[in-house]
Parts: C-alpha cells; sequence; structure tokens
C-alpha cells in the first residue's frame, strides 16, 4: 500500500502528511515538526487517513495481528499447561519403543516424521492396526533398520523423536505415529548406532521377530540419546540433539548418573 504523501489526521497535532514509513515506523510531517509513530498501531487509536478505503485496509491488517498474536499466545499457554502435566504425570517402565524401518524404506524416515505401528499378527484383532498402548507423551520413538542381507545384530538406528504432546498411545486407532514438531533427529548415515549395544548381549542371540516395534526401558532411550549427542556434537543439529535428550530425561525425571547403568537384554 503506497502511504507516502497521504494526508493524515492527528487527535492533538492536527492534519499532518505522511513523509516516511520503515518496518514498524512511520513519520509524519505536521505543522510543529515531524513526529514518529508505531505503525499500524497509531491508526487504531489516534491517527486516521483522509482515504477511507486506505484506514479500513489498515485497521483490518492490525486487528488480523492482534487475533493471531492471541492465537499465538493462547497456544504458547496450552503447550504449557500440556508440559506441566507431562512433567508430572507417573512414568511407566518400558514405555518408549523402538521401530523397525525396512531398509528400502530407511533413507524416507526422516522425511516422513512419522511411523507405523503395524498390525496385529494373530488373534481377534488380527489385521487391524496395533494399538501402541505404552506410549504416552513422555514417550520416544527410536527408528532402527536392518540392511538387507546382514545378521539381526548388525541392526542400526536411523534416529528418534518424541511423540506429540497430546499423544496418548492407548486412543491411536489409525496405526501412525506422528513426529514432534520440534523434538526429532536422524542420523547422518555414515553415523548410525548399533541398536544391539544397548543391551546385554551375554548368553542370547540378537532377536527381533515379526513385530513393527518394541517397547524398551526410558534408561536405554537415555544412554541412546546421549550417544546421539556424541555424534552430532558440533554440527548444525548438536543444539537440536542436546535440548531433546534434556527434554526427555526432564519428563521422564532421569538424572545423569541414571545413564551409565547397563540394561539388560529383554528390554
Amino acid at each position: 500500500m503506497q502511504l507516502l504523501g497521504q494526508p493524515v489526521r492527528h487527535n492533538a497535532f492536527g492534519t499532518g502528511v505522511i513523509t516516511g514509513l520503515s518496518g514498524n515506523i512511520i513519520t509524519i510531517d505536521f505543522a510543529q515538526g515531524e513526529k514518529r509513530f508505531q505503525y499500524p498501531d497509531a491508526f487504531s487509536r489516534f491517527l486516521t487517513l483522509k482515504d477511507a478505503g486506505k484506514q479500513n485496509e489498515i485497521r483490518a491488517g492490525y486487528e488480523r495481528r492482534l487475533r493471531a498474536e492471541r492465537a499465538e499466545r493462547q497456544k504458547e499457554l496450552e503447550r504449557q499447561e500440556r508440559l506441566g502435566k507431562i512433567r508430572s504425570m507417573k512414568v511407566t517402565p518400558y514405555s518408549q519403543a523402538a521401530f523397525d524401518i525396512p531398509w528400502k524404506e530407511s533413507k524416507a524416515a526422516a522425511e516422513a516424521d512419522a511411523v507405523s505401528t503395524g498390525f496385529y499378527l494373530s488373534g481377534y484383532s488380527k489385521d487391524r492396526p496395533r494399538i501402541p498402548s505404552r506410549l504416552k507423551p513422555n514417550s520416544a520413538c527410536l527408528l532402527t533398520t536392518l540392511e538387507t542381507g546382514c545378521e539381526e545384530k548388525e541392526r542400526r538406528i536411523l534416529g528418534a523423536f518424541m511423540v506429540r504432546d497430546d499423544f496418548w498411545g492407548a486412543y491411536c486407532r489409525e496405526g501412525m505415529i506422528r513426529a514432534h514438531d520440534r523434538y526429532k533427529l536422524y542420523l547422518p548415515s555414515g553415523s548410525m548406532l548399533p541398536y544391539w549395544n544397548y543391551f546385554e548381549q551375554e548368553e542370547f542371540v540378537p532377536r527381533w521377530g515379526k513385530v513393527v516395534f518394541k517397547y524398551f526401558s526410558s534408561r536405554v532411550m537415555q544412554r541412546i540419546l546421549l550417544d546421539m549427542c556424541g555424534v552430532m556434537d558440533g554440527t548444525d543439529q548438536g543444539e537440536t540433539a542436546a535440548e531433546f535428550c534434556d527434554y526427555f530425561c526432564a519428563i521422564n525425571r532421569l538424572s545423569a548418573e541414571q545413564a551409565q547403568t547397563k540394561a539388560t537384554a529383554d528390554e
């Protein structure tokens, strides 16, 4: 909208002419000299353009901005309320999930920002989407893959993401878990971590089975995230990794000392 040269009236200074507009500052030349005002805020209070059409357009834009700001404040308030509930909710054992991503789909996993829960293989619910009932807002999804032709012990970690703040697995019927908008991290192809190294492997053979996902403990997820932070340290994703890890540990009430404990294979 062209405003330079437009006549305007101020409640106290009288009639003037707009001589400048830079960012959110508008300059008006009155008989008493130039004055600067916040734009477009001033047009809702004490400035009026002679051109009624332009005046209405400015006010409409200002009101849209106010509505957007109110909506954003409400959104942030709701986010803080959800976060408060998440921080105070009960931490249950084995409430994290590792997913098997087919090798041919592994490169697209980061772009998908979602993961399938698979289907029940038998029983009354056979062929229906598997319900991830243990997953709650403080749960993370760990994405793993096994290269075609490799032994199970070679399974690698692709990345991880938190579930969304309003996700409750017991109510997930469509079989898809979508990634948190903020807390997600995918490793470079050459730096994928070995999955089975996070479990005691004495006297057992690594075996995944036919299921799409397996539950495991929060302290194992903590150790994995700490190692992911090490991989990403010094990269443009280093800060993202650290924030993810800090958030996960906070909402699952995990200390640094707990990360030193080795997990057992049945997790």
